[in-house]
C-alpha cells in the first residue's frame, strides 16, 4: 500500500484541508528530533497545520496527496499516538521530500538525518508493529521496510536485521 501512496506523493498539488490551502506548505525544522520518537516538537511547530486535531483518514489523505503534509500529519499522530506505523510513514514521508529536494539547503541534511534516525526508531522502539494494506486487514511487519530504507538512504542499521 505505501508504494501507491508514495508514488503519487509528489506529483499530486495538496488538497484544500481544515479551510487552509496546504499546496504551498514549506518543511522547517523547529527541532533537531522534530518527527523522531520519542521527540513531541512537532507539536510545538507554527507550520504544523494538524497541531489541534486531525481525523483518522487525515494522515492518510494527507500523505496521498503531497508528503510536506503528511509528514506533518503523520509526526503528529506518532506525538499523539506512538506506533511504528505512525513513525515508519512520518519517516518515508521525510525520506520522499529530502529525495525530492524540497528543504531549504540549510535544512537538507536534516531531513536526510532524520529519516534515517525515523527509520532507526522504528527497528529501536516498535521492532513487532505493523502497518495494513488498504482494505486495513493484511498486516506487514514494517521493521525490515525500515531496515531497508536505511540501507537504501546510504547509512547502517544499528543492531541485528529483522
Amino acid at each position: 500500500m505505501f508504494f501507491l501512496l508514495f508514488a503519487a506523493c509528489a506529483d499530486a498539488p495538496a488538497e484544500w484541508y481544515y479551510g487552509e490551502d496546504l499546496s504551498q506548505l514549506a518543511l522547517v525544522p523547529i527541532d533537531w528530533d522534530e518527527g523522531v520518537y520519542p521527540d513531541p516538537s512537532v507539536l510545538d511547530d507554527p507550520a504544523n497545520p494538524f497541531v489541534h486535531g486531525m481525523d483518522g483518514d487525515v494522515k492518510w489523505e494527507m500523505v496521498s496527496a503531497d508528503c510536506i503534509p503528511g509528514f506533518y500529519a503523520f509526526a503528529t499522530a506518532l506525538a499523539q499516538q506512538p506506533t511504528g506505523e505512525n513513525q515508519f510513514y512520518t519517516a518515508k514521508c521525510l525520506q520522499t521530500v529530502y529525495d525530492a529536494g524540497r528543504l531549504a539547503p540549510d535544512d537538507t541534511y536534516w531531513g536526510w538525518s532524520a529519516a534515517v534516525r525515523g527509520y532507526q526508531a522504528v527497528l529501536d522502539h516498535f521492532p513487532d508493529d505493523v502497518t495494513y494494506d488498504a482494505t486495513g486487514t493484511i498486516a506487514s511487519p514494517v521493521a525490515p521496510l525500515a531496515w531497508d530504507a536505511i540501507l537504501a538512504m546510504g547509512a547502517t542499521p544499528e543492531g541485528d536485521a529483522p
